[in-house]
């Protein structure tokens, strides 16, 4: 990179703010503003604030931006403003996207000889275009394909160096290796996104941070049937704490119980924030492959968050006993009055399944994980039926602790019975639980998913309705402090509830 770029780099993509968008769940977009409130800190010129459709808008230096990647458990992408413009026609779009520096947001053409990349005539082509998402709403330019061929030939031209003669990469090591080749070890595979989006003639052109969605973390993970992705899963594991905390007898000692856990995504996720392992620390970024990136400033971001005991799902406290892990979540900023410093610590992980496959497959998760290396183990999974878990069992493991309760029963595939039957015996598994809890001392906050119910006339799939009439408690017009979130996973919709019962 020759000076002057890297200047210009300095000053127009790393030395000013940004306008930024993390892209949440359906639904809990919200939960993720709160989790960017920690991890930004006083960093950001304004708050973040949610907006439709699984999005939430912040404002902040790119390195900043980094740490959200780094950090975020529930953030599925975070995209990078590059342009905004009104565009009409093609030839207005042309004009405006041929004055946007590419060059400071992706990489030039790289050299490369990998048989992947070579075309028929065996000359060296490029490898690292970015692939174009576009969309289109009541604009007067629909056609995307039309769309993305124009950007592609723009960008083309923008970022791209003179391709070096066929042979110059099969010269001998003593000629040198090509300045742009990749070396041996570069992971070519990352795949840089634009996202252009058109709407009411303006459009807007989104850098995408990630490359591929941040719910995968990095490691090995088999699954069971229709897995739950972790970034709803961290989700869930914060509105459950936020649940918790507007009781008046909550403890800020929690055990999480993840009775029907299938591949373990709660219970990984949880063990995960426990032992401050960080998704940025497991995998690749695609904006480690931009032109602003900086080894030594992210390593940096790394180490800090890594330390930090403030932000979001870290470790307030040293372990309360030997064999114990601590998971921190932060409800509110400490120094928010309304709060009066909320916060939630996980001192057991309680999981089980009914299925002997399933508590394999979890142990399987852990061994190709980082928590392999912890010692004792975070998780010990056993095979245990939910509807044989009792009052006193649950008052015994939670003896100085509140119980919170998190539940992705079977849906859609993993239906192969009847599914509203299911739901009405946890419904009355629930009643009974919290029932019987309060003999001892303890409510339950509970955190589960179920199918959206199918209104049309004669319809029988009522899951939703079945859970709700026989543990109405979760219902949101019968408690205050209920909450129910309409998302969807797997191509299925669905409410999440919380509630403490």
């Amino acid at each position: 990179m020759s000076d002057a770029l890297e200047k210009r780099i300095k000053k127009h993509i790393i030395g000013k703010p940004h306008r930024f968008l993390a892209v949440s769940p359906l639904g809990f977009e919200q939960t993720l503003s709160r989790e960017l409130e920690f991890i930004l800190g006083e960093s950001t010129t304004e708050q973040p604030h949610a907006t439709r459709d699984g999005k939430v808008e912040f404002t902040s230096k790119l390195t900043e931006a980094w740490k959200v990647v780094a950090v975020s458990r529930i953030a599925n992408r975070v995209l990078m403003e590059v342009a905004s413009f009104r565009a009409e026609n093609f030839r207005e779009l042309e004009k405006k996207a041929s004055e946007i520096p590419w060059e400071l947001y992706l990489d030039e053409r790289r050299e490369t000889k990998d048989e992947r990349y070579l075309s028929s005539n065996s000359k060296l082509v490029t490898s690292n275009l970015p692939h174009i998402h576009v969309t289109c709403k009541h604009s007067r330019l629909y056609h995307s394909d039309a769309i993305a061929e124009r950007l592609y030939k723009i960008i083309e031209e923008g970022v791209s160096v003179p391709l070096a003669p066929a042979d110059t990469a099969s010269a001998t090591p003593s000629a040198g290796t090509p300045r742009n080749a990749p070396s041996q070890n570069e992971n070519r595979s990352i795949q840089q996104n634009l996202y252009v989006n058109f709407l009411d003639d303006r459009c807007t052109i989104w850098l995408d941070l990630a490359g591929e969605e941040l719910y995968k973390r990095g490691f090995e993970r088999f699954v069971n049937d229709a897995p739950l992705k972790e970034t709803i899963a961290s989700a869930m594991i914060f509105e459950a704490f936020y649940t918790a905390s507007l009781t008046t007898n909550h403890q800020p000692l929690t055990t999480l119980i993840d009775p029907m856990s299938g591949s373990g995504t709660f219970s990984l996720e949880a063990a995960c924030i426990a032992n401050k392992i960080i998704p940025g620390t497991c995998r690749d970024f695609a904006l480690k492959h931009q032109p602003a990136f900086k080894e030594a400033t992210w390593n940096f971001l790394i180490r800090q968050e890594t330390k930090d005991d403030k932000c979001v799902g870290r470790v307030s406290r040293p372990c309360l006993h030997e064999h114990d892990r601590v998971l921190h979540l932060g409800l509110e900023r400490s120094d928010n009055p309304k709060t009066n410093g909320a916060t939630a610590t996980i001192t057991k992980i309680i999981t089980s399944d009914i299925s002997e496959r399933a508590v394999n497959i979890i142990k399987h998760n852990i061994e190709c994980s980082p928590l392999a290396n912890i010692s004792p183990a975070p998780i010990a999974p056993q095979q245990k039926d939910f509807f044989s878990y009792t009052a006193k069992e649950i008052a015994d493991i939670c003896s100085d602790t509140s119980p919170i309760l998190v539940l992705n029963p079977p849906y859609g595939k993993r239906l192969d019975f009847d599914a509203p039957k299911l739901y009405t015996q946890i419904g009355k598994k629930l009643t009974e639980l919290a029932r019987d809890l309060h003999h001892f001392g303890k409510s339950l906050t509970v955190a589960i998913l179920a199918p959206k119910d199918d209104t049309r006339d004669g319809a029988k799939y009522t899951c939703t309705a079945n859970l709700l009439c026989e543990c109405p408690a979760l219902s949101p017009e019968q408690s205050p402090t209920a909450k129910v979130i309409q998302t969807s996973h797997g191509g299925f919709s669905l409410n999440a509830f919380f509630a403490t019962i």
